[in-house]
């Protein structure tokens, strides 16, 4: 089952004292209604009782997705994490029985990996073209632009495009959050270890 603890803070609206509640496991087999609240980032979303306004706890959780065996962690960066030794052995157990297990940083690399398992590909593959994606996007605005300074896109999986004879795999990149462009990658375009592990999960699996 999904976990979820109750903390009380001061509302950043209106000063009031709230009692909130935050998951720290999400199970989306057992509870596939969450799922969607983890895409749209309203997952830890609480209203407050005195003035209405929406609280969003930011916390690290679990998602677990039990069907296809992929355990996904967000952790929190700006949070010390203490060791946690009995996580850690449970997280091993479900690395043996064959989970694929990833931990991020940040919640759109989140929502990322979770598409990219939604669409039944290699997040290390998909990683990889992203990569050089964004390299080549990083050097060709600092040629047109002519920027000195230090200047970067951020590129996340959208999906895969079934063109009539091409099949591509789309990206959206910005540099600030208001520009959003998609790019794509022709999967004829990989080379030969990408093309054969691009659909190929049980590589992933110990």
């Amino acid at each position: 089952m999904s976990l979820n603890n109750t903390v009380v803070q001061i509302c950043p609206h209106c000063d009031s004292q709230q009692e909130l509640q935050y998951y720290q496991t999400v199970n989306i087999t057992l509870q596939p209604e969450l799922k969607n609240k983890v895409l749209s980032g309203k997952l830890n979303e609480n209203t407050c009782s005195n003035c209405k306004k929406e609280i969003n706890i930011i916390a690290g959780f679990l998602y677990h997705d039990m069907k296809n065996k992929i355990m996904l962690e967000l952790s929190v960066a700006d949070v010390k994490e203490e060791k946690d030794e009995g996580k850690e052995k449970i997280l091993e157990d479900m690395i043996a029985q064959g989970y694929i297990y990833r931990k991020v940083y940040d919640y759109e690399k989140l929502v990322e990996k979770i598409n990219i398992f939604d669409s039944k590909l290699n997040d290390l593959v998909v990683q990889k073209v992203s990569d050089k994606m964004k390299d080549m996007l990083d050097e060709s605005i600092t040629k047109v632009a002519e920027i000195k300074e230090d200047f970067h896109f951020n590129v996340f999986y959208k999906k895969i495009e079934n063109g009539l004879f091409k099949k591509k795999i789309s990206f959206y990149c910005y540099s600030n959050p208001g520009q959003i462009l998609e790019v794509k990658h022709d999967i004829k375009n990989l080379d030969a270890d990408e093309k054969t592990n691009l659909y190929n999960l049980e590589i992933l699996r110990k």
